[in-house]
């Protein structure tokens, strides 16, 4: 092609691909088979320039720009599934991942007349992305407290929406629990600000105390420090937590999706408000309400907790995961009359099983939905209904296929008939802390 052989020619010191999106409906027709090949060639194509004398500094789109509504492709889980070989193209050439599917996004409605080229306005968004990825600092990966380095610790991730959320200060025992860390070594990694702190009896209120109080007992019975990835916002639906590549994860036997709820949720490319694939009646009805007004909304939008908490500490030794959500993706509907979506809701648990554990051997702990009031309403007045037994019932159905664990917090009576978030999180965590310890010893 003359101009790759011009672009060579032309000697640069840095390389900027934008590839994919042609390659969607041959992707979907042919699944590995071309994504082997659209991989393999397009490292080749990267080798050529880093043949070059100059040794360029390469880029690539790791996250392909929006399809708006009404494009040829829309609605095609191809970008979705190409991230990850995208990434591995990264990691083979030494090419830094630009992200222009966020950036872009707010403006696929507006700024997009052909509904895949962009206007000025677009350009200049992306030029900007572009612009920021490459003067970007690189990003330090996660690393355990340089003090624990020898000494093994256990690492759990506890992640979840408000009931993981729920602060010690706000719970019963809080003084007395908070006056356990004194006596064991407890560091939780916080999501939104990236940095570890050493739990001591002044500040273990102002944490989750679902996360804390499991966290003292597994520190108690392993005789060892505890560290704690803990990754919540009260009202997140599932989704926040997931990839899009696990939600349009593809089942190329069948040549069908995965999850089909879950899918077509993501190739709809809007936020939460504006997706009317989205099942949940609360989350639909919340979140436009809330925007700007309340801090846990911002971590609503799909993938979102994903991309700020779960991706960054992947690669570390997880020893078990706590997951304490369900709430918001249980309110399916709001009329008796209306069939509830329990597919869906197997979806969500099963997705996030598979999002999650690493394996098989690391355990999963899921904490069944408890009592709670059967009704609620929002500040309008609207009520919401809880219909939560079809949900445990998704819960138990998922820990059994899988293999996670489910804690029966209904079956152990816990929960509050008058409080959507129990304020004694205590047996809760101790429920979890007996089911880790029995895992881990089944494991050794």
């Amino acid at each position: 092609m003359k101009e790759h052989q011009a672009a060579l020619e032309w000697q640069p010191d840095i390389v900027i691909c934008n590839l994919g999106i042609n390659d969607g409906e041959e992707f979907m027709k042919l699944g590995a088979e071309v994504a082997k090949r659209f991989e393999e060639d397009y490292i080749k194509l990267l080798e050529t320039y880093k043949a070059l004398p100059t040794n360029p500094k390469l880029y690539i789109w790791g996250k392909l720009a929006p399809l708006a509504p009404g494009q040829k492709f829309y609605r095609s889980p191809a970008p979705f599934l190409m991230q990850p070989v995208l990434r591995n193209v990264a990691e083979k050439t030494g090419a830094t991942l630009i992200d222009m599917q966020e950036p872009l996004r707010p403006y696929m409605l507006t700024e997009f007349p052909d509904k895949l080229h962009p206007t000025a306005a677009g350009h200049k968004v992306i030029a900007e992305a572009t612009y920021a990825a490459l003067t970007a600092k690189p990003a330090e990966p996660v690393s355990l407290p340089n003090d624990l380095t020898d000494k093994k610790p256990e690492i759990w991730l506890c992640a979840g929406q408000s009931n993981m959320a729920w602060k010690l200060k706000q719970c019963v025992g809080a003084k007395e629990e908070a006056n356990k860390t004194a006596n064991v070594d407890i560091r939780l990694w916080d999501y939104t600000t990236g940095t570890w702190h050493k739990l001591t009896p002044q500040n273990a209120v102002h944490w989750s105390s679902m996360a804390v109080s499991f966290a003292i007992r597994r520190a108690e019975a392993s005789k060892k420090p505890v560290c704690i990835l803990y990754v919540a916002a009260g009202g997140a639906p599932t989704e926040a937590f997931l990839s899009e590549e696990v939600m349009a994860a593809w089942n190329w036997k069948n040549n069908r999706p995965k999850y089909p709820k879950l899918c077509k949720i993501v190739t709809n490319r809007k936020q939460i408000d504006q997706n009317e694939d989205f099942p949940c009646v609360w989350c639909q009805r919340e979140y436009p309400r809330r925007q700007g007004k309340a801090a846990e909304a911002q971590w609503w939008g799909l993938s979102k907790l994903y991309r700020e908490g779960i991706a960054k500490i992947r690669h570390l030794p997880i020893t078990g995961i706590l997951w304490y959500q369900g709430e918001s993706n249980a309110t399916t509907n709001v009329k008796p009359s209306l069939p509830l979506a329990n597919d869906y809701m197997l979806e969500t648990n099963l997705a996030i099983i598979q999002q999650l554990r690493p394996n098989k051997n690391v355990p999963f702990l899921m904490v069944g939905l408890p009592i709670a009031p059967q009704d609620a309403s929002d500040e309008s007045g609207a009520k919401i209904a809880r219909q939560w037994e079809p949900y445990r019932a998704a819960q138990q159905k998922a820990c059994k296929k899988t293999g996670a664990i489910y804690l029966d917090t209904f079956g152990a009576g816990l929960g509050d008939s008058k409080n959507v978030h129990p304020a004694n999180k205590i047996p809760f965590a101790e429920m979890a802390a007996t089911a880790a310890k029995k895992a881990l010893r089944k494991k050794q």
